[in-house]
This record gives C-alpha cells, sequence and structure tokens, in this order.
C-alpha cells in the first residue's frame, strides 16, 4: 500500500511510449491494496475548502469531504502544479515509480514527454466506494441535490433521496431536428448541435406555414408585408406559393423548392423570391429575397435578403 502524501493530479497528458500501456492497471497495486473508507465529514459547503493555491479546484464532494485538484494551466510554462504546494518546478520522469502520488486508488504513469499523470480507478476500491483525490471513498450522507453533485453534465442531475445520493438520469440533448446531431459535451457542460449535410429530413408538402421571422420591406415605391404565412401547392415536380403580393411558382427538388413571382407598382418591377429546406416533416428553413427592375434610384429602394423559417399551421 501506498504511503500517503500528495493529492492528485488529474490531466492526461499523453500515451506512453514503448509497450507501456497508460491504461493498463499498475501491476504494484491491486484490488487488494484498496484502503477503507475514509472517515469524518470535513465540509457542508464549497467554501469551506478553499486551500488558498490558485492553481487547483476545491470542491466538497459527496461524504463531505474536501477535493483539490490541480489544474496545470494555471501555471507557468516550466512549472507545474503540486496540489500541496501550488505551482512548482516541473521535472521529467522516466519510470513510473518516480510519479507516486501517494493515493492507492491511482494509476500512477509516467507519459509520453516526460510527464506524471495519475488516473483514478475505482476498480481498486472496495465494493459502493470511489477512488478520489483523497483515496478511497464511500458514498455519504446528503441533504440537498447539491451535496450529490458529480460535476458531471452528460449524466444528469444527482438527486438526494431519503438521506442518500441517487444518480440523474442521462441528460436528454435531442433538439427534434434531423440536420443537427445530438451532441452532449462534458467538457463545456453544454448540447452541442452540429448541423449535418447533406440532410435528407423531409419532403416538400403543401399546407400554410407561419413564418418566422415575418417578411416585410418598405422603400419609396412601396411597402411589402409584413408577411406572416405563406401557402404552398404541389404538384409533382411544381410548387406554388401564394401568400406575397404576386403569387410565386417554381421548382421541387428532393426536400427543397424555389419560387418566384413579380408585380409592377410603384413605378417599379417588384421581384419576389422565396426558397426553402424541408428540415423535418412540416417544417422548413430558408431564405426570401426582394429586387427591383427598373426602379428609379430616388426611390430608394435596393434589393432586401432575408432568413426565414416555416411552420405548418
Amino acid at each position: 500500500m501506498k504511503a500517503p502524501g500528495r493529492l492528485v493530479l488529474v490531466a492526461l497528458a499523453g500515451c506512453a511510449s514503448g509497450s507501456q500501456d497508460p491504461f493498463a492497471r499498475d501491476a504494484a497495486v491491486s484490488a487488494v491494496d484498496a484502503p477503507d473508507a475514509v472517515p469524518a465529514a470535513m465540509c457542508a459547503r464549497q467554501s469551506d475548502c478553499d486551500d488558498r493555491i490558485a492553481c487547483t479546484d476545491d470542491a466538497c464532494i459527496v461524504g463531505g469531504l474536501c477535493e483539490h485538484t490541480a489544474v496545470p494551466s494555471r501555471c507557468s510554462a516550466g512549472e507545474r502544479c503540486d496540489v500541496a504546494l501550488g505551482c512548482v518546478s516541473a521535472t521529467r520522469c522516466t519510470a513510473n515509480a518516480q510519479c507516486d502520488d501517494g493515493v492507492p486508488c491511482t494509476r500512477d504513469l509516467c507519459v509520453a514527454g516526460g510527464a506524471c499523470t495519475n488516473v483514478r480507478d475505482d476498480a481498486l476500491c472496495a465494493a459502493g466506494q470511489a477512488c478520489t483525490a483523497r483515496g478511497c471513498v464511500a458514498a455519504g450522507r446528503c441533504t440537498v441535490a447539491a451535496d450529490c453533485d458529480d460535476r458531471v453534465f452528460c449524466n444528469g442531475v444527482e438527486q438526494c433521496v431519503a438521506g442518500a445520493c441517487a444518480a440523474g438520469s442521462a441528460r436528454d440533448c435531442s433538439d427534434g431536428d434531423p440536420c443537427t446531431g445530438d451532441v452532449c459535451n462534458d467538457a463545456a457542460a453544454r448540447c452541442d448541435h452540429p448541423a449535418i449535410s447533406p440532410c435528407g429530413g423531409g419532403t416538400v408538402a403543401p399546407g400554410t406555414y407561419v413564418l418566422a421571422p415575418d417578411v416585410a420591406y418598405s422603400c419609396g415605391a412601396g411597402t411589402l408585408g409584413p408577411v406572416a404565412a405563406v401557402t404552398l401547392a404541389v404538384t409533382g415536380a411544381a410548387v406554388t406559393v401564394t401568400g406575397f403580393p404576386a403569387t410565386l411558382t417554381g421548382s421541387v427538388s428532393g426536400a427543397m423548392f424555389s419560387a418566384m413571382g413579380s408585380e409592377s407598382r410603384g413605378g417599379c418591377t417588384w421581384r419576389y423570391t422565396l426558397a426553402g429546406a424541408f428540415t423535418m416533416p412540416g417544417r422548413f428553413t430558408g431564405s426570401y429575397n426582394v429586387a427591383f427592375d427598373a426602379c428609379d434610384a430616388s426611390l430608394g429602394c435596393f434589393a432586401r435578403f432575408g432568413e426565414v423559417g416555416g411552420v405548418l399551421r
């Protein structure tokens, strides 16, 4: 069993060179060596754990224990974060033994670049215990849900039930849009929705669609809108759009449509275009354009482009 000593460093610096496997269990440590759960509640709130060391994150974890995690990026180049001493001069390692952090349930590794990393391994603890910077601990009692927060975003919000911590439900990042991915980002504590292209999330369907935002434009030749809704009529590969001052006609290709129409008024020819792609049944995203032909410049009319979305009413 390792003697008590410095607390754990958590940033994985890289993969070891040669045949050394940074995810293989340290042969010198086995589950038999797992210590008893750390007793004695030490904190009730985060502020109780402030160690006044700038390069550590301080937390009061389940079980009433203070945990101090090194954040190496807060130190200058050529330094590392020691959770007991703060930023100190970094020294390169050549063997795993030089990286012993004194915590029995971590795997201590000298990885590529001669940097030490200490990986927590719950498997080195007794059943029902977890590996922390202080060693193996048993789940403690709680009074409110905040006592159970494990600081992991994607596994949901932990709850305090009858004085004991209960796991939360995995976070649902679905946005209901087949044209975006649904990714839970633990590092940033948020849901990400990257665009999927090409996207075949829907087909052009007839009906009346509420626009957001409304389509509107004003100039010396007159005023357009606001157009709050349009109606699509689809016949084969042809589409007709009503709701603008002029009827728009165009074509359909897969999940996409484009239609154009014009009218003469105010000394100009007003040309309207509406185009969109159905990202899911009953919903499209796209753009509109208002342009002018044979228009006197003194009327101050300029082409107008804007993004628009439509939802089936």
